[in-house]
């Protein structure tokens, strides 16, 4: 019989279904074992999304800084309720560093991942002991908010056993049966797809692989050509493959979705599309379940060319 895993009532992580016999107690999201399975890595899908977060950035060697906002999104993808549909304000990012501040100490205490500090260069150091060095870090909310005017000083690692066991889970591919293959794809469709998986992933702006319509048209010429422009992008926005976001400023991490539905609208406001700093205006994302359909096959096909013609 599986047991529910419960995430910490305090949190906005959702309940998934555990296949291995083992329950969440307490805000920190320590694990109780049962039926023998002390010491044992248990399955990505009874880890709460803190976990998974954090864990999915320390196989990936990511900063701390900036991993309540990548949090927000995974609670947003995952379906929970009352996530905001845009990233975090500075507050609300402070509200939540206790509970990530628990989740990384519990974790780091089994073994399943480290946080070192970067010194200049970019050399990491030794990982923080457990107790007071790791402690003082995370409980502090300006080691996990990024923040443009300072480099990020502290990177998350894990252990080579736990690339073994989860990295598969953290980073899937999935079954593209069904899917057209990357040469049945229209161009228009394959550079939407190449975008997300961009660092930039910018539609719009100065940055942007999508140009503005043109002055001279009329208001329902305009209409035509937003939505001609739009259409080989909505079907992945509609199956949750794809994000799309406005971001507002340059040297921000602020940003608000902009739901399919909305699409064309929002891309006829030329204050919203426009941009000349880099990372202003209109861009898109794969979401973990648009990013393991492009690690499965359309990447591959992509790299291999690195050309749309």
């Amino acid at each position: 019989t599986s047991i529910i895993c419960v995430s910490p009532p305090s949190t906005h992580d959702a309940k998934v279904e555990c296949p291995l016999g083992v329950h969440y107690l307490g805000t920190s999201g320590r694990l109780r074992h049962r039926r023998g399975i002390i010491g044992r890595v248990q399955s990505w899908q009874c880890l709460t999304v803190a976990e998974q977060t954090l864990v999915r950035r320390a196989l990936s060697g990511a900063w701390l800084a900036g991993t309540v906002q990548i949090y927000g999104m995974a609670l947003r993808w995952a379906g929970v309720q009352n996530v905001p549909p845009r990233s975090y304000t500075d507050e609300e990012q402070r509200r939540l560093v206790p509970h990530l501040a628990d989740v990384a100490v519990d974790l780091a205490a089994r073994g399943l991942l480290a946080v070192a500090r970067c010194a200049d260069g970019g050399r990491v150091g030794e990982p923080l002991g457990l107790g007071g060095p790791l402690q003082q870090v995370v409980t502090d909310p300006a080691n996990w908010i990024w923040n443009p005017s300072s480099a990020s000083a502290y990177q998350l690692s894990a252990p080579q056993h736990v690339h073994e066991h989860w990295f598969a889970d953290a980073y899937p591919t999935a079954d593209t049966a069904g899917l057209p293959a990357w040469e049945q794809l229209s161009r228009a469709e394959r550079e939407v797809l190449v975008c997300a998986g961009e660092a930039s992933g910018m539609l719009t702006g100065a940055f942007g692989i999508w140009p503005d319509p043109p002055a001279d048209l009329t208001p329902a010429e305009r209409h035509v050509w937003i939505e001609r422009q739009v259409t080989p992008l909505l079907p992945f926005v509609r199956a949750g493959r794809i994000e799309v976001r406005h971001y507002p400023t340059s040297g921000s991490d602020a940003y608000a979705v902009i739901p399919a539905d909305a699409l064309s609208q929002a891309l006829a406001d030329p204050a919203l599309r426009e941009g000349q700093d880099w990372g202003v205006g209109v861009g898109c994302v794969f979401t973990y379940h648009g990013l393991a359909i492009w690690r499965s096959e359309w990447s591959s096909a992509w790299n291999s060319r690195l050309t749309f013609d």
